[in-house]
């Protein structure tokens, strides 16, 4: 391919352009088909405004081809802060389709300006499509995300004052990326003065967007924005006088620790219901955790339910071996002297023919029973500590699948190695089945929101 091209691109040659559309009209086609960069990403990074309208009036489709990084070359000229290309490129064809190209990381071109800070390519972004303000990357992160993450003091303010403007504040500003952080728990780990200018722009007495932000808004740690102060404070230190203004801000706006603000919504929200109490109380166990905590109960529980599901298919004295004739009669339980349980698990299972494979500790029912029902709270108490722990988890659905499968392979190893005793089926078994018709609720549940969700998804768009 003519690499004089891409030269007359990086010097703005629009002479020499003209030369080779002469020699070759169909050159920006073929380029199109065969490269991954075109002439436009060139001269969007060396901000050549007219020859970049001079492409475009030959080709406009070359605006929305990415190049090799996923670039398009108005994520380019933004990102570089060249305001005529921008303006040139958003002249032709439809502003908010261009507005609305993403990268390889769905970043906006607005996401590219507003990280580096490009204030004027930010006016003329936002102005072209105003939705924009709204739109997230891959980390669910809007624009104001990036600014403030970035610690872009000029372009947070200017964002603030257009979704202002708009009237978007309210969903704006308390929007949460993946780790479910808003604006202020991102300006709350901010550089020191940068942190305190944002700060005093979200929550402060002359607040661009007054009671707009949520002050106490957990994310997916748990964590209120003054939590994480109280850690930058404690770790960091740093400019006595920054901090101390940021601290005086958050007072002002009634701001709380994420355990306080638990308290008083446990208060507001009594309950007599048993279980709800029960499952308020565990809640509020994980909630007053730490992540470090968290992960450690995680290890541990997983540690637990390994040894407890080994424990069962190896108990204590090993099974029985199939006796000499194949296993006799004489040796095994006929449907006369089996309970009523015991009939009904053999026409679901199938009789078991000789005591090969039973358990030898299941001669003596009542040790069988109670190590067999301690090894089972053991194993379903850990499980149901994986199932709520793993809350948040993504792929969290198909966790619970995993669930209910080992809950089941654990009820088939029960069966075939237990005695044939109505009391130990209730006690083992029973609590077991709850566990697993839990799982099995929120698994069938979810997927069909799941459905739901990806149905009206596709009919909207």
């Amino acid at each position: 391919m003519d690499h004089r091209l891409f030269d007359a691109a990086r010097s703005g040659d629009i002479t020499t352009l003209q030369l080779l559309l002469q020699e070759d009209p169909l050159l920006l086609e073929r380029f199109s088909m065969s490269s991954l960069e075109n002439p436009l990403h060139v001269s969007a990074f060396s901000g050549q405004a007219d020859f970049t309208a001079e492409i475009l009036r030959h080709k406009q489709d070359l605006a929305l081809e990415p190049n090799q990084q996923g670039f398009s070359p108005l994520h380019i000229a933004s990102a570089l802060g060249k305001l005529e290309v921008v303006r040139a490129l958003l002249s032709v064809g439809s502003k908010h389709v261009l507005c609305r190209l993403k990268d390889k990381d769905e970043s906006l071109p607005l996401h590219c300006a507003v990280q580096r800070g490009r204030i004027q390519v930010v006016k003329e972004l936002v102005s072209s499509f105003p939705e924009s303000l709204k739109e997230v990357n891959a980390s669910l992160e809007t624009p104001l995300h990036v600014a403030v993450k970035n610690n872009q003091v000029e372009a947070t303010k200017l964002l603030l004052e257009e979704i202002k403007k708009r009237d978007m504040s309210p969903v704006i500003v308390n929007m949460e990326n993946r780790e479910g952080n808003t604006v202020l728990h991102l300006a709350t780990l901010g550089k020191q003065l940068q942190a305190s200018l944002i700060v005093e722009m979200l929550i402060g007495d002359n607040a661009i967007l007054p009671g707009s932000v949520d002050v106490n808004r957990q994310n997916k740690n748990w964590l209120t924005p003054k939590d994480i102060l109280d850690v930058v404070i404690e770790t960091e230190g740093g400019s006595v006088s920054e901090m101390y203004r940021i601290v005086q801000i958050f007072q002002t706006a009634s701001a709380k620790n994420a355990r306080n603000e638990r308290q008083r919504l446990k208060h507001s929200h009594p309950t007599r219901n048993p279980i709800r109490m029960i499952k308020n109380h565990i809640n509020n166990e994980i909630n007053n955790s730490t992540s470090e905590q968290r992960e450690t109960l995680m290890i541990v529980a997983t540690l637990i339910a390994t040894l407890t599901f080994t424990g069962v298919l190896q108990p204590p004295g090993a099974f029985k071996s199939e006796d000499a004739n194949g296993g006799s009669q004489n040796n095994n339980p006929t449907n006369t002297t089996r309970t009523s349980l015991g009939r009904t698990l053999d026409n679901i299972f199938g009789q078991r023919n000789s005591t090969a494979g039973q358990a030898i500790m299941a001669d003596r029912r009542v040790h069988f029973t109670l190590y067999s029902a301690f090894n089972a709270i053991g194993f379903l108490v850990s499980v149901a500590m994986i199932s709520q722990l793993t809350k948040g988890f993504p792929l969290r659905n198909w966790m619970r699948l995993c669930i209910i499968s080992a809950l089941s392979t654990y009820c088939l190893a029960i069966v075939y190695i237990a005695p044939d005793e109505d009391v130990f089926w209730v006690v083992v078994l029973a609590a077991a089945l709850v566990l697993v018709l839990r799982e099995l609720y929120f698994f069938f549940k979810s997927l069909v929101n799941g459905i739901k969700a990806a149905t009206n998804e596709n009919s909207s768009s």
